[in-house]
């Protein structure tokens, strides 16, 4: 059996090299699609598709996960070999053509899908015997993604898009080489899990007026999220910036969850959950204000500044809410529920994003993620109790 440090050390190491997967996804795909000729609505379209099918499919995936011991594990190294061979694929399809959009497709699809597993994957050490530190872990994901961006952002511009595919298999290699120390690390005892399970099943949740709420508000909060982030190439061109630029301001952006992230648990022993999802969804708000009336890199870098205690502290807070309500024997099911709803979210803005900045410009579609923004956060202050309120 792995020591809990050893344990606690691979699960961070699994959420840096799952997040880098992240930053392809969230941060790089306009970059790669518009290099190889693709519009911003075809853009948004694939990107929206992908989100699509890796929302119908978490559910699934999350239930097998939920089945046995070890499935949580044999079905996150499933999926990443599955992201290791699209990526493969891309390399041998060049410029813009159906099997580019559909292999690229997929690969969003199952990093999507990976998402709720690696968060859920918390559960599956904590069964090994190792308390987990999920901020501080998730934190080390948040990192990654900085430094990938802002090196990435600068490679993407001496060498050409096709750096994004090089790191998507370097990131796949290394999250398959985890998946196999893990396997080697033993089977997780389920007993607990099985009596939480019976006692509080992922259905009894979704009956739960708390937790409706908090899954609505994810759609409404991960549009603005998920516009500011897919669409940060053309933010960033909006105020005269590039991609190097785009590189430099996610980096920012990524260093800045990682204080919150790595406090979190110390925040947790003095606020609950829900008091903390109530803070962040406020400042949401902010994030895309600022974004909407930036006039320079200066101002995007002021309002992008709000992630420390917007998508930083709602994305630990938001798995440990989902845990707490359903127990750990559920937990995959639960967190899927949540991932569903923010991938949703991110679908309408893919789709709907594009197609916003071609017809009406980009400060009418700042304006809207704005007002989803606004939206989200007054339904998840009404309607999210804390943890001991719900009955």
């Amino acid at each position: 059996m792995k020591s809990a440090r050893s344990l606690n050390g691979a699960y961070g190491a699994l959420n840096g090299v799952y997040w880098m997967l992240c930053c392809l996804v969230y941060s790089f795909s306009a970059t790669f699609l518009l290099g190889r000729g693709y519009s911003n609505s075809e853009l948004g379209l694939i990107v929206a598709a992908g989100y699509v099918l890796g929302l119908v499919l978490q559910p699934l995936a999350a239930a097998v996960a939920d089945r046995t011991a070890r499935a949580p594990l044999w079905v996150i190294a499933a999926c990443t070999a599955l992201v290791g061979l699209t990526v493969a694929a891309l390399l041998f399809l060049p410029g813009k053509s159906i099997a580019v959009t559909a292999v690229f497709g997929l690969f969003l699809t199952l990093v999507i899908l990976l998402q709720p597993l690696v968060n859920a994957f918390a559960y599956y050490i904590e069964g090994l015997g190792a308390a987990v530190p999920f901020g501080a872990c998730r934190a080390i994901g948040s990192l990654a993604y900085g430094v990938l961006a802002a090196v990435l952002g600068w490679v993407i511009e001496r060498t050409g898009t096709d750096a994004v595919l090089a790191a998507g298999l370097i990131s796949a290699a290394l999250m398959l080489g985890l998946m196999a120390w893990f396997a080697g690390a033993g089977a997780p005892d389920r007993t607990a899990r099985a009596a939480e399970d019976s006692a509080e099943t992922t259905g009894s949740v979704l009956r739960n007026g708390s937790f409706r709420a908090l899954l609505i508000a994810c759609v409404l909060l991960f549009f603005s999220h998920s516009f500011l982030s897919g669409y940060m190439l053309q933010i960033v061109r909006g105020v005269g910036g590039g991609s190097g630029d785009m590189g430099m301001l996610t980096g920012y952006v990524a260093v800045l969850e990682l204080p919150t992230m790595f406090l979190f648990d110390r925040l947790l022993r003095r606020f609950s959950c829900g008091g903390m999802l109530r803070f962040a969804a406020v400042f949401f708000i902010a994030k895309n204000l600022l974004a909407l009336t930036a006039g320079s890199m200066a101002g995007l870098y002021a309002g992008f500044f709000f992630q420390l205690i917007s998508y930083a502290l709602f994305i630990p807070a938001s798995v440990r809410y989902a845990g707490a309500l359903a127990g750990p024997g559920a937990a995959n099911r639960a967190q899927a529920y949540v991932t569903v709803m923010t991938t949703l979210g991110s679908v309408c803005a893919s789709g709907f994003g594009g197609v916003l900045i071609d017809r009406f410009g980009l400060k009418a579609a700042l304006a809207v993620t704005t007002a989803c923004a606004a939206a989200g956060a007054l339904l998840m202050v009404l309607g999210v109790k804390s943890e001991k309120r719900i009955s």
